[in-house]
């Protein structure tokens, strides 16, 4: 059985404007009333409870030695919250569950990327280091070159100074053979 929006507003204490509003906005049609799912889903959007209580509280009231039970009634059969609220909309989210499979869906991807970064880092990290450690083999292998090779160097000069002296010597005295006696002599005297 339909239910009428004035009923379920009246029920409910939800404004008549705020429910026929977010009908609209739910795409109920309701020309014929409230079905019962519409009820429901206004219900929960609302947060208000569409039970009605039919049992009316009974009180017992004493008065002297004997008892009589009067029966007192609430006025209203429903309480809405919305006279001591703030006119502060208050704003929900929609679809909680897409948001939450989105939300850690990008986390996933976020971590997924870090650990490829973190991946790459370490492969760079290791390739820096290879290249380090041939580098390194490379560069005291060329100190130890370099080191022979100031000695051979200065090895092999001091034995061409040496010889060329020698050759000096041997030309010096090819030079005084073909001399008389007399040039010889003077010019060492």
């Amino acid at each position: 059985m339909n239910t009428s929006l004035s009923k379920f507003c009246k029920d409910t204490g939800v404004p008549k404007t705020t429910a026929y509003k977010r009908c609209q906005e739910l795409n109920f049609d309701v020309a014929s009333g409230l079905t019962p799912a519409m009820v429901t889903t206004l219900a929960h959007e609302f947060g208000v409870n569409t039970l009605v209580d039919a049992t009316v509280p009974h009180v017992s009231v004493e008065v002297g030695n004997h008892t009589t039970r009067k029966i007192i009634h609430i006025g209203a059969t429903a309480a809405s919250l919305e006279q001591f609220r703030t006119q502060r909309d208050r704003l929900q989210l929609g679809n909680r569950g897409e948001f939450v499979t989105h939300a850690l869906g990008f986390l996933d991807q976020l971590e997924e990327g870090m650990e490829a970064a973190e991946a790459e880092q370490e492969q760079e990290l290791q390739q820096i280091r290879t290249a380090k450690k041939q580098v390194s083999k490379r560069v005291e292998k060329f100190r130890r070159r370099s080191d022979e090779y100031r000695i051979k160097s200065d090895l092999l000069a001091h034995i061409q100074n040496t010889e060329l002296e020698d050759l000096e010597d041997l030309a010096s005295e090819l030079t005084a053979m073909g001399k008389p006696a007399a040039e010889a002599a003077a010019p060492g005297a």
